[in-house]
């Protein structure tokens, strides 16, 4: 903790705490040093700042403007953290995407492609978003560009994307299976059908799983989950070679299934889920790391 950071703590606890021994204690530092560091904090900028012969002690007016002007400085003193990290990031020419679950693998290599394609001095570093990260990794620099859930985080800048519709595929050994058709009609007494049915599972749990859990519950549906896997693009490919079923989106459902597979769909209505989606990075980044992210987003939107 840097002395910024130590002022800001004891003025913000003088505002809760009866004495400067309950400030002291409540943030494990001795009754003198708490005394000494406002000593010279006062003496620094001429004026009281906290009444300490009051009962409970409080901040003076002085001491709130203090306060209010040093969060000011903690603040930008992070911003301007986040931005060297970056810039150093940049300058190793080194971008770090994480994109979720729902991103199917011919996707995530075509991205990938003609990112490097357009941006050839960058190197690119393609991971999962998986639910270890969060809007705070994209804040200190962990991540660079995020592909999947939205956050509500003013420091972040989204780009939306369409909402994804999920599909369910419907094995052949399900009794709703119809071999003459693609689709099946997504209903209650439908998706009933899949209690205790094989489900391959994925382990996106802050985001997809999450969503279908909730589905699944809803519909009192209970399912006999066999199996995790990272991404749905995997999921969908072990539920076809097990006849199993899972929950994963039409494109990659098309781009995994052939003509030979005996299987159907059920296209799961939009309002059920709900998976807002978005491309987001820190609007402190770079320009590169901006037009990447503007990039990846007319390459999903037009693919």
């Amino acid at each position: 903790m840097n002395d910024v950071d130590k002022l800001i703590n004891i003025l913000d606890n003088v505002k809760s705490s009866d004495s400067l021994t309950e400030v002291a204690g409540k943030l494990y530092f001795s009754q003198p040093y708490v005394s000494k560091l406002i000593n010279e904090m006062e003496k620094q900028y001429g004026i009281q700042l906290v009444n300490r012969k009051e009962n409970p002690i409080s901040l003076t007016n002085a001491g709130e403007v203090v306060t209010q002007n040093l969060k000011i400085i903690q603040d930008a003193q992070v911003k301007l953290n986040i931005s060297l990290v970056d810039l150093k990031r940049t300058e190793q020419g080194v971008l770090s995407i994480a994109i979720c679950s729902l991103v199917d693998g011919p996707s995530i290599s075509y991205i990938a492609q003609k990112v490097h394609e357009k941006f050839p001095y960058l190197r690119f570093n393609f991971i999962n978003l998986s639910g270890d990260l969060t809007d705070h990794d994209l804040i200190n620099g962990k991540i660079d560009i995020a592909i999947g859930r939205k956050w509500n985080n003013l420091d972040l800048h989204v780009i939306p994307l369409p909402v994804s519709e999920l599909a369910l595929l419907i094995p052949e050994t399900c009794p709703l299976y119809d071999e003459k058709a693609d689709y099946i009609e997504f209903s209650q007494d439908n998706l009933s059908t899949l209690n205790d049915c094989e489900y391959i599972g994925v382990n996106d749990s802050s985001f997809l799983q999450r969503k279908v859990d909730i589905l699944l519950k809803d519909n009192g549906i209970h399912v006999n989950k066999i199996m995790e896997l990272p991404d749905s693009g995997q999921a969908t490919l072990m539920a076809l070679n097990l006849h199993a079923t899972t929950i994963t989106t039409e494109n990659i459902a098309r781009n995994s299934l052939a003509e030979s597979d005996k299987y159907n769909l059920m296209m799961i209505p939009k309002e059920n889920t709900s998976l807002d989606m978005g491309i987001t990075y820190r609007k402190q980044s770079s320009e590169d790391i901006k037009k990447v992210a503007h990039t990846i987003n007319e390459l999903i939107t037009d693919k």
